[in-house]
This record gives C-alpha cells, sequence and structure tokens, in this order.
C-alpha cells in the first residue's frame, strides 16, 4: 500500500515534469474541430511511460486517445477520461495571449487550462508516476482524452461508448470543480427555432410580418415564460432551472425585410423534469402565438442534450476520491451538485459506472470569473494543479489494490 506521504514525496520529486506536461498541452491550440495537434503532445507523454497509446477517431483529424496500463493480475477496469479540445480564443488575447503556457506568480496560463487540459495533465501524470513507483494495479487503468467534447461528444466519448470500448468499473472525470467532488449536474437541451415570411423592399413596412419580427415576439414569449415559470421552479441541489436564448440570426443586408430568422435555446433541467416536459413546455408558449397569428408558424429543430448525472455518494470511487483527498491535503472532502454537462453523463447513461467529476481549477462558485474558463486569462494554481496528481494518484490506489 503506497501511503499519502509516499506519494507525495514522489508527486514533489517530479514537479517540474508535472508542470512541463501541462506547458506543452497548452502551447498547442486545440479548438474543437481540430485536435490532431495536441493528441501528438498527450501521445508524446503517455509513451513516455511505456503505455501504449491507440487512436480511435471518426476520421485522421478526429483523434481519440485510449491508453491502457494493465497490472499483472485480472481486476477491475479504472477509467480516467478527459477531453483534448477547448473553446475558441477570446477576442481580448488577454495578459500573456492564449497559447503562452507562461507561468507567473504561482500560476499557469493559457486557454483550456481550467476546461480541461489541467485535468487532462493530472491524470496522464498521475497515471504514469503511479507506474513508474512501481504500483501493480489489480485490474487496469485506461487513459481516454476524446475530440468534440464541447460540441456534444457526437465525435469522441458518445462514440466511444456506442462501440462498447469504454466499459469499466470506476472512473473520474477531472473537469474544473475547485478541488470539490460533484455527485452530479444538471441536464440540458438545446433546441434551434426558425421563422420565415415573404422577403419584401425595406423602403415600406412589410405587408405581414417580417421573419425577425416574429422571432422576437417568440423571444418575448419565451422570456415572459421565462420569469413568470422558469424561474419559480425549485430543487433542493441545483436551485432554479434557467431558459437562455443564446443565438440569432436573420436577414441578410440592411435594405430588405428578412424573410428568415433563426435562434437557439439552452434549457437546463431539473432531476424532476425530463426532456419531453421541457420541450413541450417551450413549444406550448409558441404553439399559443401561432393559434393567435397563422403567421407565428415556426420550424423547430431538436440540437442536442446531454443527461443528468447522478452518483451516489456511497459509490466506492466517491469514498476513494473523497478518503484520498482528505490524506492527501489535510483537508474533509466536499461533496456537491451543480448546474452543467460533462462526458461523465454518457458513461453514467450508457454503462451505469460510477463516474464523479472532480478537478483542481477553480469555478465560478469560487468566485472565479477573471481567470476562469472561457476567461482571456485563464489559469490555474501551479501547487493545486500538482496537488491533484497526488489525489488522483491515491484514488486509483485504493481502488485497484
Amino acid at each position: 500500500m503506497f501511503t499519502a506521504k509516499e506519494i507525495n514525496e514522489f508527486v514533489e520529486s517530479n514537479r517540474e515534469r508535472i508542470i512541463a506536461c501541462l506547458v506543452d498541452m497548452l502551447k498547442v491550440p486545440s479548438v474543437t474541430g481540430k485536435e490532431l495537434e495536441v493528441s501528438k503532445v498527450f501521445t508524446k507523454w503517455i509513451e513516455s511511460f511505456g503505455i501504449k497509446v491507440d487512436i480511435i477517431g471518426s476520421s485522421e483529424d478526429r483523434p481519440n486517445i485510449l491508453a491502457e496500463w494493465f497490472g499483472s493480475k485480472p481486476g477491475k477496469r479504472f477509467i480516467f477520461n478527459g477531453h483534448m479540445d477547448t473553446f475558441p480564443p477570446n477576442a481580448d488575447p488577454g495578459l500573456f495571449g492564449p497559447y503562452s503556457g507562461k507561468i507567473v506568480d504561482g500560476y499557469i496560463y493559457g486557454r483550456g487550462t481550467c476546461d480541461m487540459k489541467s485535468g487532462d495533465a493530472a491524470i496522464l501524470m498521475a497515471t504514469g508516476l503511479l507506474k513508474e513507483m512501481g504500483f501493480d494495479p489489480l485490474g487496469s487503468v485506461l487513459l481516454n482524452f476524446v475530440s468534440d467534447e464541447e460540441n456534444q461528444s457526437y465525435l469522441g466519448t458518445r462514440l466511444l461508448l456506442e462501440r462498447g470500448l469504454l466499459n469499466g468499473d470506476y472512473g473520474i472525470c477531472p473537469e474544473a470543480t475547485g478541488g470539490r467532488i460533484r455527485l452530479g449536474h444538471s441536464g440540458t437541451v438545446h433546441l434551434a427555432f426558425t421563422y420565415a415570411a415573404p422577403q419584401a423592399h425595406a423602403l415600406h413596412h412589410h405587408p405581414t410580418m417580417d421573419a425577425l419580427e416574429k422571432a422576437t415576439r417568440a423571444i418575448s414569449a419565451l422570456y415572459d415564460f421565462r420569469d413568470n415559470v422558469i424561474k419559480h421552479k425549485e430543487d433542493v441541489n441545483y436551485g432554479h432551472p434557467s431558459l437562455s436564448v443564446t443565438t440569432m440570426h436573420a436577414g441578410t443586408v440592411a435594405n430588405v425585410h428578412a424573410d428568415n430568422a433563426k435562434f437557439t435555446i439552452d434549457r437546463r433541467t431539473l432531476p424532476s423534469e425530463t426532456n419531453e416536459q421541457v420541450i413541450k413546455e417551450i413549444t406550448d408558449v409558441l404553439d399559443k402565438l401561432k393559434n393567435n397569428d397563422s403567421g407565428m408558424d415556426y420550424i423547430m429543430k431538436f440540437i442536442d442534450d446531454r443527461p443528468f448525472l447522478e452518483v451516489p455518494k456511497d459509490s466506492p470511487a466517491v469514498i476513494a476520491a473523497s478518503e484520498a483527498y482528505e490524506e492527501i491535503t489535510g483537508k474533509p472532502a466536499v461533496l456537491y451538485r451543480q448546474f452543467g454537462g460533462t462526458d461523465a453523463a454518457f458513461f453514467q447513461q450508457a454503462t451505469n459506472i460510477h463516474m464523479p467529476v472532480w478537478g483542481a481549477a477553480l469555478t465560478e462558485m469560487d468566485g472565479e470569473l477573471e481567470f476562469g474558463e472561457c476567461t482571456p486569462n485563464e489559469r490555474i494554481s501551479v501547487d493545486a494543479y500538482v496537488q491533484s496528481v497526488a489525489y488522483y494518484m491515491l484514488t486509483v490506489v485504493k481502488l485497484m489494490q
């Protein structure tokens, strides 16, 4: 049995290598759809520990990494699941630019630091360093890094699950949680609505109602529904659900009435709500407008959804993670639930695996508004990142010995 003290000491002796791994990842852009180059960085580091890498993707330029470390005896399978893609950089380059990997005043900066390359690097180094320490897992540890997560994982985790390649017994998804262990997150529904109208010159008022006016009336009705109904729903763990209009596109030129207008909705759901109920609530609002004015007809397109995550607090994965966190940090583990979405929910839906979400990077819950994910100055504390390597290592030891 490796102790917390032994693991902490081994991690500290490899501190520079742990930092270098994350910096290497941050210096290579990997916006969703362009993950190939960064996958080579992941592969280099995994292979440096003598672990074989398999690439299984939807195409050559959309890779998914599977790298399994087998112990000397058969047993259970532990899965670390992370994603290589990031959101595009902001128009504001921030203090050092999006791909600097610069270390300043104890923080590492770069696009994807929080979401989620710090988690990726930490689980990669945790697995490799355990192997170097001589730990012999009873079963295997699978490192899984995917493309396309920010696009709902159709070409990443969901593809691999559909092919039966991600069956396992325990797992961890190292998305940012500020060191807390997330047992659950909300579901998500994304919808698109399109309104159409005859095209007409803007020299005069539109003879009926142009598409943009139709869409704005629909959005106004949805906002009223949000304020009068959605905001009054509540869950003890999640609080209030949300309904947000996230994009709007209409018209082509300034002097022609819009003949087409499209907007999208992001609806975060509660455990008591089904996707079917949520969609019906929204379409009921728009159908009421249509019933009052036949010109308010619309086309709805289902974009995607993400299921709920709910990991039992007495799950072996949660117990091991909680014990490991306390032994490594000297602080009690915090278990919580929050709105959001991760690939852990797809694992749960497809395989019933218990996969808590647990990463070192700070979140909005920590008041990290200036340096959190998707900000120009996205960053993580070097100490918090290095420490996460240690508690991931001890978690694996507790589950796989």
